[in-house]
């Protein structure tokens, strides 16, 4: 599934470019009032050129720095091999940059170091810069942690109020679902039935289940992510309030592996999918009856299977044109939780109709 916003740089490459003409012109005033200071006299704009040339070099460099960061982290379990590779590169990028100022130094004959040549004016650089350069090459590496760091905590934020976004669409869905005609109207009747036929205990059955499904919906309504056993609770109470409307002509089928309980699932993410394999597959043929809701771990991730035996997909059926509310909601809740790394199939199996879905498996109360 792909994930539908994305995020703006957190610099530019103008803000970069700036930053660094800032860092040449202190750079070069520093020097030229350290040469008039020894009276080495020399042109102020001679000694910018070459510093500017310097700090865009190291600019153009700190981009490979930058992604060599993130490339290899130095955080966590990674320590050892992320300065594993840093120290070397570290030094590596010293000398490269060091190099580069000897040479222009030599290439343009700059005063201070015109008798010598290309090599002891590189080793005198190499010596003079070295504790300098070695702060720059870490302040860039943390820099770049600290921007990482910074667009990461935005994009959580921003996605932790798209669910809250999509939890309240889900709340209604569900509230939408109880109360809609074809649900509330159809038990209520159902039960005013029962009560002419004098059948007070299913009767009472039904509203006391009514009125745990709404319950239950309303105090779940600030929670945006539970565990698959609450899921798997409340979508029960759901059901049993179907089977006393159809009769108990549903029968369910639960195979839910016990290590998948404590799984961390997006709220009612289930329930539309079972009111869709009820209405749109139960209810449209006739002996249809067959609910499977299946749970497993595998390779460390969730996997869950629903199927009803109703009738089966068209034939140039497309997931991504469907335009049911609450499947397309499910979707979409399930890609802000786990962008692509959730992989939902709809196919027709067994004689009937089987939905797929599959997602990084993580704890309850645990960040994924």
């Amino acid at each position: 599934m792909n994930k539908s916003n994305h995020t703006k740089p957190f610099l530019n490459w103008k803000q970069i470019l700036f930053f660094w003409l800032l860092i040449a012109l202190i750079s070069t005033s520093t020097l030229y009032l350290q040469l008039m200071a020894k009276d080495e006299g020399t042109l102020w704009i001679k000694v910018f050129w070459v510093k500017l040339a310097i700090w865009l070099f190291w600019g153009g460099f700190a981009v490979l720095i930058a992604k060599m960061a993130l490339r290899f982290r130095i955080e966590n379990r990674k320590i050892f091999t992320g300065l594993l590779f840093h120290i070397p590169f570290c030094i590596f990028s010293i000398t490269i940059n060091v190099f580069f100022y000897a040479w222009l130094a030599h290439l343009i004959d700059l005063d201070s170091v015109a008798h010598l040549s290309l090599f002891q004016i590189f080793v005198g650089f190499f010596i003079g810069l070295f504790d300098w350069y070695f702060i720059i090459y870490w302040t860039v590496v943390l820099t770049t942690y600290a921007i990482d760091y910074f667009k990461k905590f935005q994009e959580r934020e921003i996605r932790e109020l798209q669910l809250e976004s999509q939890v309240v669409q889900a709340q209604l869905q569900a509230l939408k679902m109880q109360l809609q005609p074809h649900f509330l109207f159809n038990t209520l009747n159902t039960i005013a039935s029962l009560v002419r036929q004098e059948n007070k205990k299913t009767a009472i059955g039904m509203l006391s289940g009514l009125s745990e499904l709404l319950r239950a919906t309303l105090q779940q309504k600030d929670q945006q992510e539970v565990s698959l056993e609450s899921e798997l609770a409340f979508i029960q109470k759901y059901l049993e309030l179907e089977k006393m409307r159809f009769k108990n002509q549903i029968e369910v089928d639960w195979d839910i592996d016990d290590e998948t309980l404590s799984a961390r699932v997006p709220t009612f993410m289930l329930q539309p999918l079972v009111e869709n394999a009820i209405y749109h597959g139960l209810s449209k043929r006739l002996n249809a009856r067959k609910l499977g809701i299946k749970a497993r771990k595998k390779d460390n991730n969730l996997c869950l299977d629903i199927y009803n035996d109703g009738p089966s997909l068209p034939e140039h059926f497309e997931l991504g044109l469907t335009r049911g509310i609450g499947l397309s909601n499910t979707l979409e809740r399930l890609s802000q939780f786990f962008g692509e790394q959730c992989q939902v199939n709809i196919k027709n199996a067994l004689n009937g109709v089987l939905v797929s879905i599959q997602f990084p498996f993580s704890q309850y109360g645990q960040k994924a």
